[in-house]
């Protein structure tokens, strides 16, 4: 018999791209209880960490709609002892965030009001899209993750910007085009502005040399670190 984990991998391998797995998953854990989470989580996200049904699930938890589900699941999973997937289910305090941050100058002579610079984010022009990967406002980012002329290079310098709103960098893990790529996902876990229960729920799909360069990073949050060192020595998520 199928766990809920292989049942969920082999549902998800038979939809041909990444949203629509995305979508499937989504829906799968609106209509799940906390235990069957706690087991696709046990199953997926901490026990296959390199599993993509597993990152799936980790991206659709990030969303703040199932942000009562992952409690109830958090709880559920320390009840049953699994304590590596109750430190990931668990969410956080919101930290403080980096106060006013400076809008680029476009060059025209005056500030720009948030809908222009929303407009400018859908251009194509790479010397705008320059001055636009610079823009603050989360959503100016939203639009500019759907830019067609986006680059991988450019979401990763997004995601590692500091300061940075917490919100921009949401915006990158709600995006699926993008959040997929290691290197983003790496810069976002790296980043000390990202919410702590979004990096928590990332740290597992990175690979052992990136957990062993985390574990070893002095400037990284202490919980990240903790859970970079227990997944490199293969902790059990029971």
């Amino acid at each position: 018999m199928l766990s809920h984990a292989e049942d969920l991998q082999r549902r998800c391998a038979s939809l041909r791209d990444v949203p629509l797995r995305l979508a499937f998953v989504r829906d799968w854990l609106r209509h799940a209880g906390p235990d069957l989470v706690v087991d696709v989580v046990v199953g997926t996200v901490a026990g296959s960490p390199r599993e993509d049904v597993g990152l799936l699930v980790s991206l659709v938890l990030c969303e703040e709609s199932f942000g009562g589900l992952r409690d109830e699941a958090a709880r559920t999973a320390s009840e049953r002892g699994h304590v590596l997937a109750a430190q990931l289910l668990g969410r956080h305090p919101p930290e403080d965030g980096p106060g006013e941050l400076r809008v680029p100058d476009f060059g025209r002579g005056r500030p720009l009001t948030l809908g222009e610079r929303k407009s400018l984010a859908r251009r194509r022009d790479r010397q705008v899209l320059a001055r636009v990967l610079r823009d603050p406002h989360p959503e100016v980012v939203r639009i500019l993750l759907g830019n067609p002329a986006l680059t991988e290079e450019d979401v990763v310098r997004l995601a590692a910007r500091r300061p940075v709103d917490p919100k921009a960098l949401t915006a990158i893990v709600h995006e699926p085009k993008w959040a997929v790529r290691p290197h983003v996902r790496r810069a976002i876990v790296q980043n000390p502005w990202t919410p702590l229960g979004v990096a928590m729920l990332l740290v597992p799909h990175l690979t052992r040399p990136e957990l062993l360069e985390l574990e070893r990073s002095a400037d990284l949050r202490g919980p990240l670190r903790e859970m970079a060192a227990a997944l490199r020595r293969g902790a059990s998520a029971h």
